[in-house]
């Protein structure tokens, strides 16, 4: 029944994310000051949105484990996190291929910058505190490390508002936005949002994959599919300017390096502990 689930929601996924980035691709209006190179924000703000829940899951989840001690809840955190820093990655690499266009550099340090830069690196630490030790106590720092770190998400969601940023004001809701634009922003919203449970499911499975076999080597690789993207950011360090549909080429690109890139790590991942659970049990 899981799989079927697990296949059901994966056929959803991949309807919704056709069908949100080919309106965002073709029929969302032109924004009459950034031309093409506007329409990153249906890969931007998607990203953004997801990785604030995923995080939010791995607080929930951080609770729980140090309340119960739940390897199904600490799987959860896990997934959460891991998931969460490469939907911030997306995050971290279309937000400066966009302010190229409209700001003329890749980065400022303004609040709202600032504080999503923070956030990943939190998490990233956290990943990287789990990967430190086999110890039953180092889930416990990391828990406590998670829920620290998730003080984050509301300022970084609230620095725009609080404080004077180069950062556009909330879009989502506001009037001023086309209707189509904010319709077709939206579906990509419901789209990433559920392409990140989709990956986040399989991740807290291999987890859970890996907790029933004492696994010792799986590795959290958020950060190299983050890092497969770089290249697409310094492709424009080259002189001159580049036509606004270029930048909106190259943030769709590097998101989907970053999101399939981290995909197959997952499956690559899969094929070891798979095969290490056949030799156990063989």
């Amino acid at each position: 029944m899981k799989s079927k689930l697990f296949l059901l929601w994966s056929l959803i996924t991949v309807v919704l994310l056709a069908y949100a980035v080919y309106e965002a691709a073709f029929h969302a209006p032109m924004e009459r000051t950034m031309f093409e190179a506007q329409r990153i924000f249906y890969y931007h703000v998607p990203a953004a949105a997801a990785s604030f829940a995923l995080f939010i899951v791995n607080c929930i989840a951080s609770i729980w484990f140090l309340w119960k001690r739940s390897p199904a809840a600490d799987a959860l955190a896990v997934a959460g996190a891991e998931v969460g820093v490469v939907f911030c990655g997306v995050v971290l690499i279309t937000g400066p291929i966009w302010a190229k266009y409209a700001w003329g550099t890749f980065w400022v340090w303004d609040a709202r910058l600032t504080t999503t830069l923070l956030l990943w690196l939190l998490y990233m630490s956290y990943l990287i505190l789990r990967k430190s030790s086999d110890a039953g106590s180092t889930s416990v720092l990391a828990a406590a490390l998670a829920i620290i770190s998730s003080l984050d998400i509301p300022i970084v969601y609230m620095s725009n508002r609080w404080f004077r940023t180069n950062h556009p004001q909330p879009v989502i809701f506001n009037d001023g936005l086309d209707p189509k634009m904010k319709l077709i922003l939206m579906w990509n919203v419901f789209a990433f949002m559920a392409l990140g449970i989709l990956i986040a499911w399989f991740r807290y499975d291999l987890e859970r994959l890996a907790q029933s076999i004492n696994s010792a080597y799986i590795r959290k690789a958020a950060h190299a599919g983050f890092a497969v993207a770089l290249p697409a950011v310094f492709l424009f360090q080259v002189q001159g300017h580049w036509p606004p549909i270029r930048y909106f080429h190259a943030g769709a690109l590097a998101s989907w390096i970053i999101y399939l890139g981290y995909i197959a790590i997952l499956m690559a991942k899969f094929g070891r502990l798979r095969k290490e659970e056949r030799e156990l049990h063989g």
